[in-house]
């Protein structure tokens, strides 16, 4: 059985994270022709959903939720995938 994450592999983790975009993040960013700094983000496997990423690129911030984030785990390859969506929309308390 695959074992979850431990502390002690942060830093390969950070190698193996993968920032994905939902459609409308890929339209904002293609708008703003942020993608590539999108895809390239290292985020750390402490961000969680719900968290609140604002990049500054240029002139302003650009602001996107984490919407998911998922382990893919196969034989010695671990990877995190995180989504971020745009609009950040906040969760209503």
């Amino acid at each position: 059985m695959a074992k979850a994450p431990t502390s002690e592999s942060a830093a390969d983790d950070m190698r193996n994270m993968v920032v994905c975009l939902t459609q409308s993040a890929q339209r904002y960013a293609d708008k703003h022709q942020i993608r590539d700094d999108l895809r390239a983000l290292e985020l750390g496997t402490d961000c969680m959903p719900g968290d609140l990423v604002s990049v500054e690129i240029g002139m302003r911030p650009h602001d996107f939720i984490v919407l998911r984030r998922r382990w893919i785990i196969g034989g010695a390859r671990r990877q995190l995938e995180v989504t971020l969506d745009h609009p950040a929309r906040l969760a209503r308390q």
